[in-house]
């Protein structure tokens, strides 16, 4: 299993990331927007070249050292697996039952049930989640997709 390390310099966070969590991070830099399930090399490429642009969760300083996970000192980290679509841990009990699980139960029950779940659209320019509203003008109602980051960023 895909698994890296990722570590701040500046005021020491760290976490371990599996490959659907690197793979969310590097969408929000606007990459693999078209890939719902990109190939772990795509996606071990990406983070070689993109990795040190990704920014820390805790002082979004984007000096992060990124290194395989492995598990150290630092517990059972490594089998943490966060679900596809609410980005919550999936319960060790879950993993233990279906090694490759990828959504939590809730998750994947309102899946079987017909209930679906789409992947979130990330603007090109500055990565964050796009929103479908309706476009101003008269006429016919029409729909079109707004970055909700800055104002700056017009899409």
């Amino acid at each position: 299993m895909l698994s890296r390390q990722f570590e701040c310099g500046a005021c020491g966070w760290w976490t371990l990331a599996g490959e659907v969590e690197i793979a969310r991070r590097l969408r929000t830099l606007g990459l693999l927007r078209r890939a719902s399930d990109p190939p772990t090399e795509m996606v071990l490429e990406l983070l070689a070249t993109y990795g040190p642009k990704l920014p820390c969760d805790r002082c979004q300083a984007t000096s992060l050292t990124i290194r395989e996970g492995d598990e150290g000192d630092r517990g059972d980290w490594h089998t943490a697996v966060v679900c596809e679509l609410c980005r919550e841990p999936i319960p060790a009990e879950r993993l233990e039952a279906l090694p490759d699980a990828r959504r939590c139960v809730t998750c994947q029950a309102a899946a079987d049930r017909g209930q679906s779940f789409v992947e979130p659209d990330y603007c090109p320019k500055c990565g964050s989640l796009l929103e479908l509203r309706v476009s101003g003008g008269g006429g016919t109602t029409r729909y079109k997709l707004f970055c909700t980051g800055s104002p700056s960023c017009r899409l």
